[in-house]
């Protein structure tokens, strides 16, 4: 539509643009005229073109933009609306009721459809234009539509039914530049019923273009108009459309035509690396220009030329580069210049020198970027660079970068970074020669960024034999769990303390290996020696950690230790006590009575829980006479003091005897008629010198062998230490059967010790050594009188006496 001012309720014609036609009627019938307008109400009444029913202006979205119906009062146009004056949403103008003259004594009105942009009488008929009747406002059930101005009714009519109306507009106007072609878009739509033929001119700058047109009812017509442009047009502002008596007009913006540098910068550099030195140079429009050059400087120097042909409507870059130096730190001036044009433009290049460029490169590992793999996989680790300039250098740099585990370089690599910050990932294989990881680090020339990897392995003895048995092996489970960080392979170590309580494999070791939260169990198994200590300490160890309990053998509890003999010197000492297994499982132990300090008696006894057994055995006296302590130990002594129980008594000791006292009435008696027969043989052979000498010599070996008997000698073993130190030996004595004697016994430097140990048989064997025993052993086929047994520094003698 024409460009016009908006008219409110109750304005009147005369407020509208030029472009408004009306029509004259009858005296008794009122003209109705079209509005055009650019905004209509939604309260206005229009006619719908194609089937020319009243709607209300609500309803132009769906019929195109239209004109508002008005009806002359009074000499004043009134627009016909749908008012609330009389209560309801009825047709009035003017402020009077629009009725339907139907000759009846019934008024009937004129209102708005619930829901719809529709009119209709109070009865339900639509109201609709009758074009073969004038025009005249009519129901569809032909009833007239009037309004009682006082004077009577006046018939509405709306004489614009053979008529064409249109509405133009420029739709579109492009930007132009000076040179460059000005098009003018148009648009004509007729709304109303009849066709019009006509001319249309678009005017711009003095010049006219006009072409004809012809547009049927409820049609549209576009055509666009093409100008030409040149210098000095930029100043030309306004373009005209007219159709008929209607016009509108819209600006125009046309550009001067220039050259024009844009975009003119340089990137930052290094000192010593090249500088990035450009401009974009526009062409606007399309006016004739004189050959041109660009100009690069840098300082106040020239450093290149080179000729501008640039295409109207185009852009052309231009670059070059410049290497700097030192000297150019911090700042360095540049610029560009067309000097057939008279433009310019400068700018500031910065260049930071090799130690700045260093320190700004930064590098830090986020923990969230750090991705953690199990064995045989691998480990991420991103480093977030960040370069803290205010530009990165000529808008790429490399930046040196070293990747390091457990403090070693492994990987050495240039990160090109072009923005900031950069992401970059490095990777490193978990296996057994990269084991275990502590830390990585990614390392730059401006510092070191580390991270500290949680090792954490947790050890504890999950199932342990808190008290053990000699004659079962010792058990323990053991687990280990790791809540660190990364994967762990280590060897897992557990071993008893004290080696002497282990019969072999004192520590056993296996490896394990783990990923986090994962966990182990071990059971590890310990064969232990008779004489083991009561309280055993088991060791498990890692690399990391270690951790260590303690196991207790069952307890055999000395009581009722008793000394006899003690003061009769003529016979050996008897000594005795009772052994009790307190613990909760069946043990074997050594049990040993001393005699002052020294071991004079030793024995194995196995116990079952709560059992008890009494110990008794004959012990020589000692030699002199005096105050001694004895008592009796079982292997657990060192646990409970109450299992070894010690006492003291006054012996009478063999060497305060006479001849006569040693011997006993028995020995007294063999003598005497070992005498008395050497005599009878004596007086029986005087006259046989060789018989007398032969039977001597029997009889001589009888008695010898009961001297020996009585004195010593025939079943006893000397044990004599020849070194020049204490030294420690284990004598041992068995017959084909079994042992029958053994013991473990510490000499001092020259110490003699008696034994009477010797077996009553034909053939025995006597062994002697510390671990090797048996390669000091020496077999006797026919008893002799006495074994010796000899410690020197070449090793162990045994001999017949």
């Amino acid at each position: 539509m024409g460009a016009g001012a908006g008219i409110g309720v109750g304005a009147t014609a005369d407020d509208t643009e030029e472009s408004r036609t009306a029509f004259t009627g009858s005296t008794n019938e009122t003209a109705v005229s079209l509005a055009q307008e650019s905004g209509p109400q939604d309260d206005f009444v229009v006619v719908r073109p194609g089937n020319n029913i009243l709607v209300s202006g609500e309803s132009v979205n769906e019929t195109s933009t239209q004109g508002f119906i008005t009806h002359e009062i009074n000499g004043e146009d009134e627009y016909l609306i749908v008012g609330s004056s009389f209560g309801n949403e009825r047709l009035e103008v003017g402020g009077q009721l629009v009725e339907v003259d139907d000759n009846t004594d019934d008024t009937t009105y004129i209102q708005r459809v619930d829901g719809s942009p529709d009119l209709e009488t109070t009865d339900g008929d639509q109201i609709e234009v009758d074009p073969d009747d004038g025009g005249k406002l009519k129901t569809a059930s032909g009833d007239d539509i009037v309004v009682n101005t006082g004077d009577g009714n006046e018939v509405l009519t709306y004489d614009q039914y053979d008529q064409p109306i249109l509405e133009i507009e420029i739709t579109k106007v492009n930007d132009p530049a000076e040179g460059e072609n000005l098009v003018v878009n148009t648009s004509i739509t007729n709304h109303g019923y009849d066709n019009y033929a006509g001319d249309r001119t678009v005017s711009w700058n003095g010049e006219s273009k006009t072409a004809p047109v012809n547009v049927n009812p409820e049609s549209q017509v576009n055509e666009s108009f093409v100008f030409e442009t040149e210098d000095g047009d930029s100043s030309a502002g306004q373009v005209e459309f007219d159709v008929g008596e209607q016009s509108v007009t819209q600006d125009v913006d046309i550009e001067e035509a220039e050259i024009l540098i844009s975009d003119f910068g340089t990137t930052t550099a290094v000192a010593g690396d090249d500088i990035l030195i450009g401009a974009e140079f526009e062409r606007i429009g399309d006016v004739p220009v004189e050959d041109m050059t660009v100009e690069f400087t840098v300082g106040n120097e020239t450093v290149e030329t080179d000729s501008l042909e640039i295409d109207p409507g185009d852009t052309e870059d231009g670059e070059i580069s410049y290497e700097t130096s030192s000297s150019d730190v911090p700042e360095l001036d540049v610029g560009v210049e067309i000097p057939e044009l008279g433009l310019s433009n400068e700018t500031t290049a910065t260049v930071v020198s090799k130690d700045d460029h260093e320190e700004n490169m930064n590098v830090e590992i986020p923990p969230d970027e750090l991705e953690i793999g199990n064995f045989s996989e691998e480990l991420e680790v991103t480093g977030e660079f960040e370069y803290n300039g205010e530009e990165i250098p000529n808008g790429e740099t490399d930046v040196p970068t070293e990747f390091l585990v457990n403090g070693t370089v492994v990987e050495e690599r240039d990160v090109t970074i072009d923005e900031s910050p950069f992401e970059e990932t490095f990777t490193w294989e978990f296996n057994e020669s990269t084991m275990p990881i502590e830390n990585v680090s990614l390392r730059t020339p401006s510092g070191e960024n580390v991270t500290e990897f949680d090792r954490d392995l947790d050890i504890e003895f999950e199932e342990f034999n808190e008290t053990f048995s000699s004659n079962e092996p010792l058990e323990a489970t053991v687990r280990v769990e790791n809540n660190g960080e990364v994967p762990e392979l280590q060897n897992l170590s557990v071993g008893v303390e004290d080696a002497d309580n282990v019969a072999s494999n004192v520590t056993q070791t296996r490896e394990f290996l783990l990923n986090e939260s994962e966990s182990i169990e071990e059971t590890f198994s310990f064969d232990l020696t008779a004489n083991a200590s009561s309280g055993i300490e088991l060791v498990a160890n890692t690399t990391t950690v270690s951790e260590n309990v303690t196991a207790n053998r069952s307890v055999f509890e000395a009581s009722d230790l008793e000394l006899d003999g003690a003061s009769n010197p003529r016979s050996n000492l008897t000594m005795s006590g009772n052994i009790t297994n307190i613990g909760d499982l069946v043990d074997t132990q050594t049990v040993q009575f001393v005699l002052d300090g020294e071991t004079v008696f030793e024995e194995e006894l196995t116990l079952e829980s709560s059992e008890s057994e009494t110990v008794l055995a004959d012990i020589e006296p000692p030699e002199e006479s005096g105050e001694y302590t004895y008592g009796i130990t079982t292997n657990n002594e060192s646990l409970n003091a109450s299992s070894a129980v010690e006492r003291s008594a006054t012996i009478e000791g063999m060497a305060d005897q006479g001849l006569l006292d040693r011997i006993t009435p028995l020995h007294l008696g063999v003598l005497v008629l070992g005498l008395l027969a050497l005599v009878g043989i004596l007086l029986a052979y005087q006259n046989n010198p060789g018989a007398f000498r032969s039977r001597a010599a029997a009889l001589t070996a009888g008695a010898q062998g009961a001297v020996q008997r009585v004195f010593g000698g025939g079943d006893t073993i000397v044990v004599e230490n020849g070194l020049s130190r204490d030294a420690t030996v284990r004598l041992r004595v068995r017959d084909s059967n079994e042992v029958v004697f053994l013991e473990d016994l510490t000499l001092a430097d020259g110490e003699q010790r008696e034994f009477k140990c010797l077996p009553d048989s034909d053939e025995f064997e006597v062994g002697a050594g510390v671990d090797d025993i048996d390669s000091h052993a020496q077999v006797f086929q026919t008893k002799p009188n006495g074994v010796g047994v000899r410690l020197e520094p070449d090793g162990i003698r045994i001999t017949e006496q």
